[in-house]
């Protein structure tokens, strides 16, 4: 196993101080430990509650030819920017597993772009959160998400 990269302090300036310390934690770790997160080099931007910024690079193996970064890929790296905004509206007993997820892809990211991810959370009721992520380039939408996920507790 990989050894988790290590965290730029320069980040702190981004975390809510406010935050729980085990949100901001759970927030790394869904960043930095999750080998599909670390292999398209997701960088955790700003976390405050009920949202959450992610960025990654468009290249290497998350292109496809043609040059652009592939959907599917696009579509699985939604989901960690809403996640990481539902931890911070959640408890630490709670666990959260999508229920349903819209993607709306508008334009392609291009290679040699960095995109930002960034999750919201609509709403949050008891046993279900609504949620959306949305990839930009340089401020230009790209693609959209509407995630609902279902909350468990033990």
């Amino acid at each position: 196993m990989t050894a988790a990269p290590p965290v730029d302090a320069s980040l702190e300036a981004l975390i809510d101080a406010s935050l729980e310390a085990w949100k901001t934690a759970a927030a790394r770790r869904l960043v930095e430990t999750v080998p599909f997160h670390r292999w398209a080099g997701l960088s955790l931007l700003e976390l405050t509650p009920g949202l959450c910024r992610l960025s990654f690079p468009a290249s290497g193996d998350v292109l496809v030819t043609g040059g652009y970064v592939h959907g599917g890929i696009l579509n699985g790296l939604l989901e960690p920017a809403a996640y990481g905004a539902l931890i911070t509206q959640s408890s630490e007993a709670e666990h959260a597993v999508t229920v349903d997820i819209h993607v709306q892809h508008l334009r392609s990211v291009p290679a040699g772009a960095q995109a930002e991810l960034t999750g919201r959370v609509v709403r949050r009721a008891r046993a279900l959160a609504f949620l959306e992520a949305e990839c930009r380039v340089d401020g230009v939408l790209h693609s959209q998400a509407r995630i609902t996920k279902a909350i468990s507790r033990p």
